[in-house]
């Protein structure tokens, strides 16, 4: 089996953060997206396993980061995906459907899984695989109902349980049922879905346009393609939206369960003096905290500062400096400088430097 990852997109919605970071480099609750989900990858497939990522935006600092921390695990192959235009100097691409194509020359008679690189499912991938096996039919999609299908692509069943209707982000409600960032297509339709996906990609489209991968997935049940879902009983975490981040954020640091005892190793440590911290939060290594009041649910990374701050319900990158901060539902990027604020909803991204105060830089 082939597992493949599309990861080119520059991940727009989340702008300012991925001026400088590909989205699944978003560090939440002390890893970063995209550790997070190879974790679970570990948890389902054997050492060894063929893994390709397609990847456009960011593409080195993609690249250069699984080759050192996952090459000794997986079996790593990368293929680019082309802008078709750039957009104030960021680039767009033609979607999810052209990226998938780009497997064509590694998956050869075989299976292939696909994940999406900002949905995380709270449990592993294991169910997929073993639903799959177990039942008589040419794929599988993880889906789970949701109250905002919109957001999605949108499914509904037949009577026997197989697909019947996949929709990329209907205008209208028709189902709860959504996609939830997995796939599995078995040998006997990859070729098949690979020739329809190389039929659309000969369709010229513009800024705004994709050819999505759903559209390809309804000409392969039209054709009589049985295909099921594997319904997930545990929340997928998106992060592809500021508005579902935030829940993520709560539900990865549910996960952790870290104990109050850690908290007072670092007050022993003289890394947090006169602060009281709210669990659940996540604070990286060599992080300071003075006279500030954390939590709940607070992501912080590595070698962040913070001093008179109240902080809840927020994200906090690598190396943040932060002073006289009080905020809730914020993102702050990493390396950045922010003084003397009193804003909810802080979304700035990374080295950003905002402050009332007389700091000089040398």
């Amino acid at each position: 089996m082939w597992i493949v990852c599309p990861i080119a997109g520059v991940g727009k919605r989340l702008q300012p953060f991925t001026y400088s970071k590909p989205k699944a480099f978003l560090k939440i609750a002390g890893k970063r997206l995209i550790d997070h989900i190879l974790i679970k990858l570990k948890r389902t497939f054997p050492k060894g396993s063929n893994l390709l990522f397609i990847i456009g935006y960011k593409k080195r600092q993609i690249s250069e980061y699984l080759i050192k921390n996952y090459s000794n695990y997986f079996n790593l192959q990368f293929r680019e995906q082309k802008p078709i235009g750039y957009e104030s100097e960021t680039p767009y691409f033609s979607g999810l459907g052209d990226a998938i194509l780009l497997a064509k020359e590694f998956v050869k008679n075989d299976d292939m899984f696909i994940f999406l690189s900002d949905r995380l499912p709270m449990e592993d991938y294991t169910s997929i695989l073993l639903n799959y096996h177990q039942q008589e039919c040419d794929g599988i999609i993880n889906a789970k109902r949701v109250p905002t299908p919109q957001f999605y692509g949108a499914l509904t069943l037949d009577k026997e349980g197989f697909i019947n209707k996949i929709v990329e982000k209907p205008q209208e409600y028709f189902t709860d049922y959504a996609v939830s960032g997995g796939y599995l297509f078995g040998k006997s339709i990859v070729p098949r879905l690979f020739d329809i996906l190389q039929e659309q990609n000969k369709k010229k489209i513009s800024n705004g346009e994709e050819h999505q991968l759903t559209s390809a997935i309804q000409r392969l049940i039209d054709e009589g393609k049985k295909i099921k879902i594997n319904e997930m009983k545990n929340n997928i975490l998106d992060f592809g939206r500021f508005e579902s981040l935030f829940e993520g954020n709560r539900s990865l640091l549910s996960e952790i369960k870290i104990k109050d005892p850690l908290y007072d190793e670092l007050r022993e440590s003289g890394n947090i003096k006169d602060s009281k911290i709210i669990p659940p939060v996540f604070i990286g290594k060599n992080v300071k905290i003075k006279n500030s009041i954390i939590g709940p649910n607070v992501s912080i990374g590595d070698d962040a500062s913070l001093e008179k701050c109240i902080l809840y319900e927020s994200v906090i990158g690598d190396g943040a400096n932060l002073k006289r901060i009080i905020s809730s539902d914020s993102i702050i990027g990493d390396y950045s400088t922010l003084e003397d604020l009193i804003k909810n909803k802080i979304t700035i991204g990374d080295s950003a430097y905002i402050t009332t105060s007389n700091l000089k830089f040398f």
